[in-house]
C-alpha cells in the first residue's frame, strides 16, 4: 500500500504566500533604489565609483564592454586589440541593448541583480522545506532557517552588492548564472542546473568548480532526505552522468557558436587571459603584485601554482561536505572569491549573500568578530591606500597590497570558521554525547 501523501496545512500555505509577497516587495524596493541612484545621480556614480579597481577588473569592466561592443558594431574583431577580455555571450546579449538608449542597459543590470536575489530566496525556500521535512538535527534543536525574504534583503542591501551594480560590473551576470545553477540544483532540475553552470563558466571561468557539488545536490532527490551517496547506485550514476553530459554539451555548443561568430581568438582573449593573468592591473586579489615582482623565468611555474591553489579545492571540498552539497558549493564560491585571478568586491557579495541560508551554523562559528573586522579593515583601507599611492604619491604599491592581504585573509578566516562550524554540527548530530566536550585534534 502506498503511503498517504501529507497535505500541506493551511497555516503553512499562508506563511509561504506571505513570505513570497515579502520577497517580491524586497526585490522591488532593491531594484527601485538601484534604478533611482543610476538615473538621478549618474555623475556621482561616474566620478566616485566607475573607475574603482576594487569594483571593476579587466574582465568585468563596463567601459571595456562598451569598447568591445563598439568594435563589434563597426565590424572590427573585438578580441584582436587586447582591450576586450569578456565572454562573447555578453557581446551577443548587449549587442541589442547597445543600439538602444542607455536606460535599457541600466534596466538590464538592475533586473539581473533582482533575479539574483530571487534565486537566492528560492534556494533558501528549498532548503527550508527540506529542513522542515525531516533532515537530521542536533538533539533538542528546533528546525529553523533564515526566511527567503530576509535572504533577499540581505543580498540586495549589502553595500558591496549595491556598488557592484552601480558601476555596471559584468560580474552581476556571472552571479546570476551561478545563483540560477544552484537554485535549479536545489529544486532538482539537472539539465537546467548544468546549462547555467556552463553559462557561468563561459562568463567567469572559475564556476566550473561548482559542477561537482551541483551534481551531488542533484544526486539525492529532496523528497528522500538521503545523502547523495546513500541513493541507489544506478540512479546516482545516471543523475551525475546526466549533469556532466549536459554541461559538456552546453559548454561545447557555446564554444562552437563563439568560434563561428568571433573566431578562435576569443578563447585566447578570455580563458587564456584569465588563467595566464596577462593584465597586471591592481585589484583586490593576490596575483597582480606578486607577478609584477616575480622574475620572468619563474612566471609560468607560479601561474600554475597559483591557479591550482584555487582549482584544487573543488573535488576535496565537494567530497568532504557531500552530506550537504549546497554548503560545499557555497564554500567553493567563497574560495573563488578569495583566490581567483581577477577578484572584486562583487565576488564577496555573492558569498555573503549565500551565508544566511546556513543560519544554523552561526552559533558554532567562533571567529565571526575577527572575520568581520578583517573584511571591514580591508574594504575600508583599500580606497585610502589607493588614494595615497596613485593620487597623492605619498605611498606605494605595498600600501594597497597590504590592504588586499587583510581583505583576503578575512575571507579565508571566514571560510575556515564556516567549514569548522559545519564539521562541529555534523559531529553533534551523529554523536550527541560529545556536545559539551571541546574538540581537540592531536
Amino acid at each position: 500500500m502506498l503511503p498517504e501523501k501529507r497535505k500541506a496545512s493551511p497555516t503553512r500555505t499562508t506563511t509561504q504566500n506571505d513570505d513570497s509577497s515579502r520577497v517580491a516587495w524586497a526585490i522591488a524596493l532593491g531594484c527601485a533604489v538601484r534604478l533611482g541612484i543610476l538615473v538621478l545621480f549618474p555623475d556621482i556614480v561616474e566620478h566616485y565609483l566607475a573607475d574603482r579597481v576594487e569594483l571593476s577588473t579587466p574582465v568585468t569592466s563596463y567601459k571595456r564592454l562598451r569598447e568591445g561592443l563598439f568594435l563589434s558594431a563597426n565590424q572590427i574583431p573585438p578580441f584582436d586589440g587586447g582591450i576586450f577580455h569578456q565572454s562573447p555571450l555578453l557581446l551577443l546579449v548587449f549587442g541589442i541593448l547597445y543600439r538602444l538608449p542607455e536606460f535599457f542597459t541600466t534596466l538590464a543590470y538592475v533586473a539581473a541583480d533582482g533575479f539574483v536575489a530571487l534565486m537566492l530566496a528560492r534556494i533558501a525556500a528549498s532548503r527550508r522545506a527540506r529542513d522542515t521535512g525531516g533532515s537530521p538535527l542536533v538533539p533538542g534543536e528546533i528546525a529553523f532557517s533564515c526566511t527567503p525574504s530576509v535572504v533577499a534583503m540581505l543580498y540586495l542591501f549589502n553595500p558591496l552588492t549595491l556598488a557592484t551594480v552601480l558601476v555596471k560590473s559584468t560580474i552581476v551576470f556571472s552571479h546570476l548564472a551561478i545563483a540560477a545553477a544552484l537554485c535549479a540544483a536545489a529544486e532538482g532540475r539537472p539539465s537546467t542546473a548544468a546549462l547555467w553552470t556552463a553559462v557561468a563558466t563561459h562568463l567567469s571561468v572559475y564556476p566550473a568548480m561548482l559542477l561537482a557539488p551541483i551534481a551531488l545536490v542533484l544526486s539525492a532527490p529532496a523528497t528522500t532526505h538521503k545523502l547523495p551517496l546513500q541513493s541507489s547506485g544506478g540512479g546516482l550514476a545516471k543523475r551525475i552522468a546526466t549533469t556532466v553530459a549536459v554541461f559538456a554539451l552546453a559548454f561545447g555548443a557555446m564554444h562552437l557558436l563563439f568560434i563561428a561568430c568571433f573566431g578562435t581568438q576569443y578563447f585566447t582573449a578570455t580563458f587564456d587571459f584569465v588563467l595566464r593573468v596577462a593584465d597586471l592591473q591592481p585589484n583586490v586579489g593576490l596575483f597582480w603584485y606578486f607577478f609584477i615582482e616575480i622574475f620572468d623565468e619563474f612566471r609560468m611555474f607560479f601561474f600554475v601554482v597559483f591557479q591550482l591553489t584555487a582549482l584544487a579545492f573543488a573535488a576535496p571540498v565537494a567530497w568532504r561536505f557531500r552530506a550537504d552539497p549546497l554548503f560545499a558549493a557555497t564554500m567553493l564560491v567563497g574560495i573563488i572569491s578569495a583566490l581567483k585571478s581577477y577578484p572584486s568586491w562583487g565576488d564577496l557579495a555573492l558569498f555573503l549573500g549565500l551565508l544566511p541560508i546556513f543560519e544554523e551554523l552561526f552559533k558554532y562559528m567562533q571567529y565571526m568578530f575577527l572575520s568581520a573586522n578583517l573584511l571591514l579593515y580591508g574594504i575600508g583601507l583599500a580606497p585610502v591606500f589607493w588614494h595615497l599611492w596613485i593620487e597623492q604619491g605619498s605611498g606605494n604599491a605595498n600600501f594597497f597590497y597590504a590592504a588586499t592581504l587583510v581583505y583576503v585573509f578575512g575571507q579565508i578566516t571566514l571560510l575556515f570558521d564556516l567549514g569548522s562550524a559545519m564539521l562541529r554540527r555534523e559531529l553533534d548530530i551523529h554523536h550527541p554525547e560529545t556536545r559539551t566536550r571541546p574538540v581537540i585534534q592531536e
